[in-house]
């Protein structure tokens, strides 16, 4: 039998050679294939993959550290195989020496990264509950919990909820990101943060950016553009918007005198307390021209919207806040202070401004404006549907630049399931979700399909405002950026809208995360 081996010719030991190294590729393929194969579920077949793929993975390592040999015996001394029981001698022979050793687990090794490397990205939703934390409030009629209906009904593998948070913006902001940090509880998979929290949450690494793969530019070109770049931050796109907000005035229509305002001082100066002592003066009901909210963050906006209208610009178009040249302090020019000095007189004019202005809040100011105590009110577009019926009104535009607002949907860094809850975040800011949203929660649409859809009466003045919208401060500190502009503001209207003199190095050190 040796002899036979001694005589085999080149010809023959090639082709016995190109078998055996067929066999080798053969399972080192089938184990890669099968280890880009695995998932992570724990199931008792994905047990048994997980181990025939170990098993082929160091049958392939022993083959690619005996294959040089073998390749050897068979070209040059075909006669020393031998039987098959002394091959199989000769083989673990060589295997106990520690450099095939070593040589087999780097093959193993080699072969797992290559699994992993040409596994393809997995495109199913992982399978459970998922948890939206959000701001507003609790409402079976609310279209946002319609959404998350619609969405359960057609995705049983991931029912949704929302958990509502309660109190104040600051409060909220509080209770998500203690949530969403390194040690916090993780309950929520999603966050519905508001505008000015989403680069806060980026750069803490609360949340993480979505997924392009399947959302190229081209499946971004319907959202409204200033509206999109809400959720950016970093030239990362981290969130979708939900549902977006803008300032819209609302007038009186059974009033004589009444008209959509011109200018900010229509409803906020000169103008408006000739109006309101117009009206006091004609019969009983009206007691100032404008229900002013200046209670926590609307404050904040109020005051922002006097700059704008005075032609400020400390906040930029962009959402940047303007410096000094060595960045000490923040850059109020004359027509920023202008503002904060019109609207603290104002404020302190009771026939310009109802009585309780600083503890005034977008509920309290639609039941002073729909029982007829003003002319006028600066509310969100949902207000409208509190109005109807309750008085005659009509919505405004406001003349200068308002506050944009509203909520951007964003992934958890820490959920479990972010292709479950991508899919969801896709889903509630869809077109036909944005509609919905717009149609039957008076929001304002975040995509340029829902606005051409809407029937609403009052889109073109949506979409005026909107136009005009500008951003509040973008910062990754802003919970401390508004705790600090809120006061210096508030002390401002205290002293004739003068500001203080440390203030604008106060709002600078903020900015910078002081």
């Amino acid at each position: 039998m040796n002899v036979n081996r001694g005589q085999w010719s080149p010809r023959f030991r090639v082709l016995v050679i190109l078998v055996m190294v067929g066999v080798v590729v053969a399972i080192t393929s089938a184990s890669t294939l099968l280890i880009a194969e695995l998932t992570p579920r724990w199931s008792a077949a994905s047990v048994l993959s997980a181990v025939v793929c170990g098993l082929l993975a160091v049958i392939s390592g022993i083959c690619v550290n005996v294959l040089p040999w073998a390749i050897r015996m068979v070209w040059t001394k075909p006669e020393q195989l031998g039987d098959f029981v002394d091959l199989v001698a000769k083989l673990g022979r060589a295997l106990r020496r520690p450099l095939k050793q070593a040589g087999i687990v780097l093959v193993v090794a080699a072969i797992v990264a290559a699994g992993v490397f040409v596994r393809p990205p997995a495109t199913e939703l992982e399978p459970g509950p998922l948890v939206v934390m959000t701001a507003f409030g609790e409402s079976k009629n609310d279209p946002r919990s319609i959404l998350l209906d619609l969405w359960n009904q057609s995705h049983p593998a991931n029912q949704a909820e929302f958990d509502y948070v309660s109190g104040e913006p600051s409060k909220q902001n509080e209770r998500m990101g203690n949530d969403a940090k390194q040690d916090g509880e993780h309950h929520a998979d999603a966050y519905a943060l508001d505008i000015p929290w989403l680069p806060q949450f980026a750069m803490a690494g609360h949340i993480r950016p979505l997924d392009r793969t399947d959302l190229p530019d081209s499946a971004l070109g319907d959202f409204i553009p200033k509206v999109l770049a809400t959720g950016k931050f970093d030239d990362k796109l981290w969130g979708l918007p939900l549902n977006s907000d803008v300032g819209m005035i609302y007038c009186r229509t059974d009033l004589p005198g009444v008209a959509k305002p011109k200018t900010w001082d229509d409803y906020f100066g000169a103008a408006a307390k000739q109006l309101a002592v117009a009206l006091k003066t004609s019969g009983p009901g009206v007691e100032a021209a404008n229900a002013a909210q200046l209670a926590d963050e609307m404050l904040n906006a109020t005051a922002v919207e006097a700059m704008w209208a005075a032609g400020g610009e400390v906040v930029s178009r962009t959402g940047r806040v303007v410096l000094t040249a060595d960045e000490s302090e923040v850059a109020f020019e004359p027509e920023d202070r202008k503002g904060i000095e019109d609207l603290a007189r104002a404020v302190k004019d009771a026939d310009i401004v109802l009585a309780g202005a600083d503890s005034m809040t977008e509920a309290s100011a639609i039941t002073a404006f729909k029982s007829g105590k003003t002319a006028y009110m600066r509310n969100w577009p949902v207000s409208a549907d509190d109005l109807e019926g309750k008085v005659e009104f009509t919505p405004s535009a406001p003349p200068t630049p308002s506050i944009l607002g509203g909520q951007t949907l964003a992934v958890s860094k820490w959920t479990t399931r972010p292709r479950a809850t991508q899919a969801l975040i896709e889903f509630m800011t869809s077109s036909s979700s944005e509609l919905i949203l717009s149609e039957v929660g008076g929001f304002v649409p975040t995509r340029n399909s829902a606005f051409d859809s809407s029937k609403r009466l009052d889109k073109q003045e949506l979409r005026k405002a909107l136009e005009d919208a500008r951003l509040r401060p973008v910062t990754p500190y802003y919970p401390k950026v508004s705790r600090v502009f809120h006061d210096g503001i508030a002390r401002a209207l205290n002293n004739g809208g003068k500001l203080e003199e440390d203030f604008p190095r106060e709002l600078a050190t903020a900015l910078k995360g002081g």
